[in-house]
């Protein structure tokens, strides 16, 4: 890293160890993530990584990843490889526990970009925007510096003169090879666009953008990585990834085929989101326009990738496969078959494989005796999610976890069911519970997020009313309210939908929750940015989904490509007064506040929030 910093700017190794701050950042361009894309609401986006130290040890993920977002693409950066970038102000937080700098789109973070001419003493013009400025002498000057010490790869060579006929071959050659078409993967090889029928081994999603699909067809190609699964003679290879063998045995057991029968696919949006919610380990999955490329790593393997459709960013390219007329499915089942066949599994495992079915056959006959599908109320449905599938950033109070129960359960709470010494059943209307329970977002209110803080007046102090009751005088706080509406994550019982409810989130339950203190959203854009950030972290892309669908004129967006994932919390039961005491006079202090003049109302309403919970 070169010396030299301009005032008031961090280093990039200084800026990764931020978690929630604004900071002043240069760089040099190592990697750019696609072209600008257009998000699933309003703004466009460009993505990039950039480095100041360790540029010749080829990789990125340890550089800074930068995501712009906004209104028009014009506005965004117009990055390159090899560029040297200046931010200001660019907010920086961990998401999915990777440092990332963030510029939202109703912030306007001032970029300058240099690309100097390739004499190295010529003067460094730079494109600045999105409002035009001039960086100052140490921002050049630094920026001068950088280039100094970045690599030959990252230099803008001088564009060679075309070789017309080299085009035409390699345009004849590219219209052979990248033709999609089904293919095995003992058959696929590098830069070529395929269809393919297999079995997803296991699923990697720790990124918000993408998932790592682990695919097999049963079919072997020398050009894939070894796997070696328990009974495998080579078991005393290294740890899955390690092709050196540099890191040991692995620790953990891969079930898989052994042998070089998988291949590892990218998924992005909206393809991961969809194979996530639709299909499950084992599931048989035709994926359609895999691009096969070989791997970064010198002498790596093949890898795949399913880019989003830039002409129709919601078409998705896996699908479920007809199980019976498919011959294509009927071919990969017998290779399965043959493959167990001839690489039976040792016998205590087997030995514990058959101890599972019997139980499972076991529970599959008690349910046959007695077949009500309804769910008994009070009854604790676990496990309701593991612990691969909450999101781990997200934090129940140790104090509400002693049991865990469904959605379901909660709404159905038998314990509210009481029965009088007279015999008179009835239901009480609330009880002061706190339950722990995973659920996931689908929908909030109010619908713009400037609206989650509401100003509450409150008496000014210092003065004496009594004696000045004209000086009495009220300032403005404010306060977070709003609503999530969750729905459960267990399964249903037969023929019913998954139970959702209102959570209401006010106060300081919603301080804990968000970890911030609540402001007049529409002033501080700051605080809305945070907010917006924060809140990405619990619910995905429904923000944009349902700014969308306003923009739109719709106020009941597409929840089919929402990307929410469970999450623990804690769900306090309480009540409030019913609506119709609300509707209706004031009562005296001698009426009875339980009386109710519709029906059975016993004066209150039950209501959940969520409480004890906060996003890290």
């Amino acid at each position: 890293m070169p010396a030299g910093l301009p005032p008031k700017y961090v280093d990039v190794a200084s800026a990764l160890r931020l978690r929630r701050a604004a900071a002043n950042v240069m760089g040099i361009v190592v990697d750019v993530w696609g072209d600008p894309y257009k998000s699933s609401g309003t703004s466009f986006c460009v993505t990039f990584t950039i480095k100041d130290s360790n540029l010749t040890n080829g990789h990125s993920w340890d550089g800074l990843k930068i995501k712009y977002f906004k209104e028009t693409e014009s506005l965004l950066p117009p990055v390159t490889t090899g560029d040297v970038i200046l931010l200001r102000e660019i907010w920086v937080k961990v998401m999915h526990s990777q440092p990332m700098g963030v510029a939202a789109q109703d912030i306007n973070i001032p970029w300058a970009i240099f690309r100097p001419d390739q004499d190295p003493t010529a003067h460094i013009a730079p494109i600045t925007g999105p409002v035009p400025f001039e960086p100052t002498y140490a921002e050049k000057s630094y920026a001068s510096s950088l280039f100094a010490i970045s690599p030959g790869t990252f230099r803008i060579a001088p564009a060679p003169k075309p070789d017309f006929a080299r085009l035409a071959n390699a345009a004849s050659r590219s219209t052979s090879t990248t033709q999609r078409r089904f293919a095995l993967i003992k058959d696929i090889d590098d830069r070529q666009f395929v269809d393919l029928i297999g079995e997803i081994l296991k699923i990697h999603s720790s990124d918000s953008e993408k998932a790592t699909l682990y695919f097999t067809d049963y079919t072997e190609n020398e050009k894939m990585f070894y796997y070696a699964s328990d009974n495998d003679p080579n078991l005393d290879q290294g740890r899955e990834g390690d092709e050196y063998n540099y890191i040991g045995r692995q620790k953990k057991k891969w079930d898989g085929p052994s042998g070089r029968m998988i291949i590892q696919i990218t998924l992005w949006e909206p393809h991961a989101s969809f194979v996530r919610d639709n299909f499950e380990l084992g599931g048989i999955v035709r994926l359609k326009n895999v691009r096969i490329k070989g791997s970064r790593v010198e002498g790596g393997s093949l890898e795949g990738v399913i880019h989003t459709d830039r002409d129709n960013p919601r078409a998705v390219n896996a699908f479920r496969v007809d199980m019976k007329d498919d011959p294509r499915v009927q071919e990969f089942l017998t290779r399965k078959a043959e493959y167990l066949e001839a690489h039976p599994k040792p016998q205590k495992r087997k030995a514990e494989e058959d101890l599972r079915s019997a139980s499972k056959k076991a529970n599959t006959k008690k349910q046959r005796v007695k077949p009500p599908p309804k769910r008994e109320e009070g009854q604790i449905s676990l496990p309701l999610a593991s612990k691969a599938e909450v999101l781990p950033h997200v934090k129940a109070g140790a104090d509400c976890n002693a049991r865990q129960i469904s959605l379901y359960d909660i709404l159905n709470n038998k314990s509210h069911n009481h029965k009088s010494p007279e015999g008179i059943e009835y239901r009480l209307p609330f009880q002061n519970f706190i339950y722990f329970s995973t659920v996931r977002v689908v929908d909030h209110y109010p619908h713009r997020l400037e609206d989650f803080a509401v100003p509450q007046e409150q008496r000014s102090l210092g003065y004496d009313e009594e004696r000045d009751p004209a000086g009495a005088r009220t300032i403005k706080k404010w306060e977070w309210r709003f609503c999530l509406l969750v729905e459960d994550v267990s399964p249903p019982a037969p023929g019913q939908p998954k139970a959702r409810t209102k959570l209401f989130v006010s106060d300081t339950d919603a301080v804990y929750l968000l970890q911030l203190d609540a402001a007049d959203l529409r002033s501080h854009p700051t605080r809305l940015h945070d907010l917006r950030e924060t809140l990405f972290t619990l619910w995905g892309n429904l923000h944009e989904i349902k700014t969308e669908a306003l923009e739109g004129g719709s106020k009941f967006p597409d929840l089919s490509f929402l990307d929410s994932k469970p999450f623990n919390c804690c769900i306090r039961e309480y009540g409030i007064v019913c609506s119709h005491k609300r509707d209706s006079k004031p009562l005296r202090v001698y009426e009875d506040s339980r009386a109710c003049a519709n029906g059975d109302c016993f004066g209150w309403e039950r209501r959940l929030g969520l409480v004890k919970t906060t996003i890290h």
